[in-house]
């Protein structure tokens, strides 16, 4: 009796995990420069790092995507926003739906653009609320995708964008809020004053990026044009200091997760790094 109570205890805490995931996929299904996105390649990557709920950032080509999802992950659903800033680079929560029910949607416009009320420019934060079939507990889910740019003009709107932020993090302090995407830290690597104003964001608004446990999660070109491409991290799952408890584990995919995010050749970095996106997903798994 004794023994049968354990398994049952045991096999109850492995249900109860569930894990969350960010995949910036790089102008899906047609990327100005590196053209149509290898799909068995970004089939491989997803099923690596399956997760109960998986954002993605920059869905452009919207019925290739729906494909996508059906392709790749069977059982699962999703929301996609209706703005895509200039660049129809639309945000996408899909959820697993023997993990998660439904409950509502909406898109903060104010980060798009000046009119709350009208998709601007930049993208919206895309919030989906869902709630846990174990726990009954609901969790709102913020897909970010922030102002790109390392240069001054561009991070200080993206600061905007921080304040923004704060202001819809004390409207949700109860706990159940997670944010997950792109926030273009251009300066979280060499700690600039991006960084610094992006972890005031973070102490001021009580919440705490998973990312400070791993070392990148994109590569790009570098400003001298070299040869060698360097690690940066613009991706990161955000969640409240009363949740970090709960994280388990955060690890990165793809072409991060091969080069173990050292400087890389393009033909090192390989066909997710030149054929998929020059992002890594990143996973998060809950205790």
């Amino acid at each position: 009796m004794k023994f049968a109570l354990i398994l049952l205890f045991l096999s109850i805490h492995g249900w109860a995990k569930w894990s969350v995931s960010t995949y910036n996929i790089r102008n899906f299904d047609n990327d100005p420069g590196a053209g149509r996105t290898n799909l068995t390649e970004l089939g491989k990557i997803i099923k690596d790092v399956q997760s109960d709920v998986m954002a993605f950032v920059e869905v452009i080509n919207k019925p290739a995507f729906d494909t996508l999802i059906q392709t790749n992950l069977p059982g699962y659903a999703y929301q996609i926003s209706s703005c895509g800033g200039f660049g129809k680079q639309h945000l996408a929560i899909v959820y697993n739906k023997k993990t998660f029910d439904y409950v509502s949607h909406k898109e903060d416009l104010s980060f798009s653009g000046p009119d709350a009320n009208k998709c601007g420019s930049l993208r919206p934060v895309f919030l989906v609320t869902l709630k846990n079939k174990t726990t009954v507990k609901n969790t709102t889910f913020g897909a970010i995708h922030l102002k790109a740019g390392g240069n001054i003009q561009a991070m200080e709107r993206r600061w905007q964008q921080y304040v923004k932020l704060q202001s819809l993090a004390a409207n949700n302090n109860s706990g159940n809020l997670i944010l997950l995407g792109d926030f273009n830290t251009t300066g979280y690597s060499p700690k600039d004053q991006d960084y610094e104003k992006f972890e005031s964001l973070l102490s001021q608004s009580k919440l705490r990026t998973t990312s400070e446990t791993i070392h990148c999660s994109s590569y790009w070109a570098g400003l001298n044009g070299g040869s060698l491409h360097q690690p940066s991290m613009l991706d990161h799952i955000v969640v409240q200091d009363s949740q970090f408890a709960q994280v388990e584990s955060v690890k990165v995919g793809a072409h991060c997760a091969k080069l173990d995010c050292r400087e890389a050749t393009p033909s090192d970095l390989g066909i997710s790094y030149q054929s998929v996106s020059d992002h890594c997903p990143v996973q998060v798994t809950f205790k």
